[in-house]
């Protein structure tokens, strides 16, 4: 990030960016203080003001015919280590998404494996 800078603006809200020590008090390690990353602070974001950084409904419908219906929402699921060259393909989790989205049963989504997005499962990302 830019060293002088103090807020970001988020949907027209201006936010403050936060010290140090409040990415710290929120479990977020800071390998090359003084200097925050943009991919700290992003992690900061996601805790701090979700719903604001999350697309709403009406932005995830953008590139979606109207006919078509939602059939689930994921919040967390066991996604591939793509740098270590895992394909989807070869993950439960996205055949098992691939079957949902083939016959509308989303029932057909049982993951076996614990869910892995959350940012501290990937302490390198944002750095690759």
């Amino acid at each position: 990030m830019a060293e002088n800078a103090t807020s970001v603006i988020i949907r027209g809200e201006r936010t403050p960016i936060p010290s140090p020590e409040e990415l710290q008090r929120n479990r977020i390690a800071l390998p090359h203080l003084p200097k925050v990353h943009v991919s700290e602070l992003c992690r900061y974001l996601a805790a701090v003001k979700r719903e604001k950084v999350l697309a709403t409904p009406q932005e995830r419908r953008i590139s979606i015919l109207p006919e078509m219906e939602q059939l689930m929402q994921l919040e967390e699921w066991h996604h591939p280590d793509l740098a270590a060259g895992e394909p989807p393909s070869a993950t439960e989790t996205f055949r098992q998404l691939a079957d949902v989205l083939a016959t509308g049963d989303t029932a057909l989504y049982r993951p076996s494996k614990p869910a892995n997005t959350h940012w501290r499962n990937w302490p390198d990302a944002g750095t690759l």
